[in-house]
């Protein structure tokens, strides 16, 4: 785990450079008086009387009615007279009450309303409020780069990549993002590098041709389109332009550029179907589940008015909805029928996270005993140390010193950061608990396997394989299969019938050898084939710079182009996908462009090199 955190956090810290330009435009945006969202959610007023349930509550159910109690405690900590610091304090505080631990929506506000302060101080007094937000920390990472404190500046940016993970939203954006920027680096990587070897099997197809009839480059070059384009015109789409590739790349050349231009086939196969079918959950799992999203926003502590509405609606049956409700009545003080759920819950799924919950109501309602054995029972299960801090906070209720010493340095053992942020946030408040809102993989669970994914896949592949290559993977392998035997017949034909091909030391060889002609014609004729010579390594030394791969191929070391094409089908996938499928839901800041950026360079600087060792095994040939 250390380890992890020790390469995102070297990670993170290349990544700085990309940070003081959104600082920058931060800052430009202030400058011009962008609107932004409002700071606080809107002052509620208590009706005269208790108003009615939104539609799709039941009042029956004990669920939440009229004003929301947590969202107007929130706001009457708010909106107090104070300076911004004040305020805040008296927010979190606020939010501990209730046993909320990130107010993720204040955070959000704090960010976006440049009117509220300079920026370094709203991104702190954002990490303060919601620490498990990564656009805070992102946030406070650019504006300390901005300010020259690169120390901090990657400690932020770090601390933002490892809550990005643990971040419902962050992460389903984060991965919907990778998949699509990977569907597109796979897809033209696999076209790149079969239409450079295609590319590079021209020529020596023109001269056999040549040798077994006179025909212009020209013609040659049309009956070559010709071949490869015949899929596409029998209804085969991009797909079938791959398959005529990889058949002319077949017709000649090493077993090695051979073999990876069969591997570029097989990369295309792979992305058409399960790399497709991830892609496509990954994009369904942002949209087709708005109860689980709402389940979770809920738990979080600052859900809107509708995702309030969705839980309570669909509580009765389905269990994550139950759950959030009843951590929801909590918060908001219900803590009878709040325990009533909750048991019900456990009777399913005695989840670790549940029984520190019921826990955390038992000990608010004076049953310390219960609480200990329910933490007790919850510790046996779980490497929390959530539950552990909770558990020393029950042991110092019933004065069992000894037994909290213990708790404690187990949370220490466990996690010393999360003990450390629990201690100096709950210290002195009324809420010794900590409730465990769901953790991200069970909601991700939920999300994944949507019978809507196999209908979104099946319209990205038709787009691309409309034909029969694009009915299931059988068939697509089949009509690699074809292809590639189609190529490899191909060539051999043609090598039987044109005879070896000669190179240019054979052909001096040749003319030095020919009796019967006049000296000067012979010396002429070797003239001509080294100037023929040098146009050609010059005409290739262009395209290598220019070409991506192109030096590897001139190399004679496909490996080397393979990859060459694949890094820069790569680093243009991802400067197309850098905005991601849908906007950033205010969860990740500048992250992803800072993450994007370093991306980039890294991938340019495997590119150069890439470069250089093929032009450095050119010269050497």
């Amino acid at each position: 785990m250390l380890a992890r955190h020790r390469v995102i956090g070297f990670l993170a810290g290349l990544g700085l450079a990309a940070l003081p330009s959104w600082a920058s435009a931060q800052a430009e945006l202030a400058a011009t008086g962008a609107a932004a969202p409002p700071a606080a959610p809107a002052p509620v007023e208590r009706p005269a009387r208790p108003a009615p349930a939104p539609a799709g509550m039941d009042p029956s159910a004990g669920a939440i009615r009229g004003v929301d109690p947590v969202r107007a405690a929130l706001w009457r900590a708010w909106s107090a007279p104070d300076a911004l610091a004040g305020r805040v304090t008296r927010l979190q505080r606020a939010g501990l009450a209730a046993g909320i631990g990130s107010l993720d929506a204040p955070a959000r506000a704090l960010l976006l309303e440049p009117a509220l302060g300079d920026p370094l101080e709203r991104a702190e007094l954002a990490v303060q409020l919601a620490p498990e937000l990564p656009a805070a920390h992102a946030a406070l990472a650019a504006a300390r780069a901005e300010r020259r404190q690169l120390f901090g500046a990657w400690s932020s940016l770090q601390r933002a990549a490892e809550t990005a993970l643990a971040h419902l939203e962050a992460r389903l954006w984060l991965e919907a993002t990778l998949y699509d920027a990977l569907f597109g680096a796979c897809v033209a990587g696999a076209l790149g590098f079969l239409a450079l070897a295609a590319a590079a099997a021209f020529p020596r197809f023109a001269r056999d041709l040549a040798r077994l009839r006179p025909l212009p480059g020209p013609s040659a070059g049309a009956l070559a389109a010709a071949l490869v384009l015949t899929p596409v015109a029998l209804g085969e789409g991009a797909v079938g332009l791959a398959l005529g590739l990889l058949a002319f790349a077949l017709v000649n050349g090493s077993a090695w550029r051979r073999l990876w231009a069969l591997s570029a086939a097989a990369l295309l196969v792979a992305t058409l179907f399960p790399l497709l079918e991830r892609r496509a959950e990954s994009r369904a799992a942002l949209v087709l589940d708005p109860i689980a999203l709402a389940a979770w926003e809920t738990e979080q502590g600052t859900p809107t008015a509708t995702e309030l509405a969705r839980v309570v609606r669909a509580a009765d049956g389905d269990p994550l909805a139950a759950r959030a409700l009843a951590l929801r009545l909590a918060r908001q003080g219900e803590l009878a029928e709040a325990e009533r759920r909750f048991a019900q819950l456990l009777a399913e799924d005695p989840a670790p996270d549940l029984l520190a919950n019921v826990a955390a109501v038992r000990l608010l309602q004076g049953h310390t005993e219960d609480a200990i054995a329910l933490y007790e029972r919850a510790a046996r299960s779980s490497t929390s140390a959530v539950i552990r801090f909770n558990l020393a906070q029950a042991y110092g209720r019933a004065i069992r010193l000894d037994a909290q010493d213990i708790a404690l340095r187990e949370a220490q053992s466990l996690d010393p950061d999360v003990l450390s942020n629990l201690n100096h946030r709950y210290d002195g408040e009324q809420a010794l608990v900590a409730y465990l809102p769901v953790p991200v993989p069970p909601v991700l669970t939920r999300l994944e396997g949507s019978e809507a994914t196999a209908g979104l896949a099946r319209a990205v592949r038709r787009e691309l394989a409309p034909g029969i290559a694009g009915e299931s993977r059988g068939d697509a392998v089949v009509a690699l299969w074809l292809a590639a035997g189609a190529g490899l017949l191909l060539g051999f034909v043609l090598r039987r019938a044109a005879g070896p091909e000669e190179d240019l030391y054979l052909g001096i060889a040749r003319l030095l050898q020919t009796r019967g002609r006049d000296a000067s014609s012979r010396m002429a004729q070797l003239q001509e084939l080294r100037h023929r010579q040098h146009r050609a390594e010059r005409a290739a030394g262009v395209l290598a710079w220019l070409v991506p791969g192109a030096a590897g191929m001139v190399a004679d070391r496909p490996l080397l182009a393979w990859l060459s094409v694949l890094v820069v089908a790569s680093a243009g996938s991802l400067w197309v996908h850098q905005a991601g499928p849908v906007p950033d839901p205010l969860a990740l800041g500048p992250l992803p462009g800072a993450l994007i950026k370093l991306a980039l360079a890294l991938l340019a600087a495997v590119y150069l090199v890439l470069l250089l060792v093929a032009l450095a095994l050119r010269e050497k040939r």
